[in-house]
């Protein structure tokens, strides 16, 4: 059986040449007699957890800021996985890229009134995301509250969009003051919990479970409170970790010696030493 033409090879003069190449790909690879097996065998569902992958690979590029070439890889990764649905989702759910692009479209211009709309303005960001949330409410009243914050993000950045969304309803903290009250109160009643010992009984596993999901959302609270993201708080601090962790092994490497080869007070000594800038 002869093979498909592959689609041309190299840089396309214009947005419309590479939107074209992209489309001619996945024809490609989605034919039904030449194209890939594992292409074919992907549904809209399947390729789920690929959508997480590449958006956590894209986020990670962007953060670094470090290497563009990276930031053009990953975003053209996801850029692929989007036309890619497109088409899977034509002949199960009816609708493809087109009708995924027109609605995202109408619903932009349907938010943003003030830029399409000469008797609307509003100067500030925070006028806007006002605007923004009124119009998102009135199109989706039938929907709860916090039923439009995502099940899939991670626990901890969906922790922060469910108290932004519950606080701008008015239900929230005064200020990261009483927030920081909570912080100890939530801290005591863990504490209480600990008191208690006997850990491996499923009720009491469940019940430290519960305050110590009490305990991280009130440090996420605290967090949005100083217009901070936990989420990306928390990898910042995992990029230290990872770095200190290195530098520690590096130092232990000088005497070809490894992480169990020394004793709690050496490595904490080489922790300490870790914190030191270069």
């Amino acid at each position: 059986m002869s093979k498909l033409k592959a689609p041309k090879m190299g840089p396309s003069p214009n947005l419309a040449a590479a939107v074209d190449r992209l489309s001619d790909l996945i024809s490609g690879l989605l034919h039904p007699e030449k194209g890939c097996p594992w292409d074919l065998a992907q549904t809209y569902k399947s390729i789920s957890e690929d959508f997480l992958e590449e958006t956590y690979e894209l986020r990670e590029a962007l953060l670094s800021s470090a290497n563009p070439e990276a930031i053009k890889e990953e975003a053209g990764d996801l850029a692929f996985l989007i036309f890619f649905l497109g088409r899977l989702t034509e002949k199960p759910l009816g609708f493809g890229l087109t009708e995924m692009i027109d609605g995202a479209v109408d619903k932009m211009v349907y938010r943003h009134p003030h830029v399409f709309d000469s008797s609307l303005t509003f100067k500030t960001p925070e006028e806007v995301l006002k605007n923004w949330h009124a119009l998102k409410r009135a199109k989706k009243k039938a929907e709860g509250l916090l039923s439009s914050v995502p099940t899939a993000l991670p626990a901890l950045a969906r922790a922060q969009r469910l108290g932004s969304k519950a606080a701008r309803s008015g239900f929230d903290f005064q200020d990261f003051r009483q927030v920081r009250e909570k912080l100890t109160e939530e801290l005591g009643e863990l504490d209480q919990e600990l008191a208690e010992g006997n850990f491996t009984d499923p009720k009491r596993a469940q019940a430290l479970s519960h305050e110590i999901g009490d305990l991280l959302a009130t440090v996420v609270n605290l967090a949005r409170h100083l217009n901070l993201s936990a989420e990306k708080s928390l990898a910042q601090h995992n990029r230290r970790f990872m770095d200190r962790i290195s530098k520690m092994e590096a130092q232990l490497a000088k005497s070809s010696r490894s992480f169990e080869d020394a004793d709690m007070d050496e490595l904490e000594e080489l922790w300490q030493k870790s914190k030191d800038p270069l």
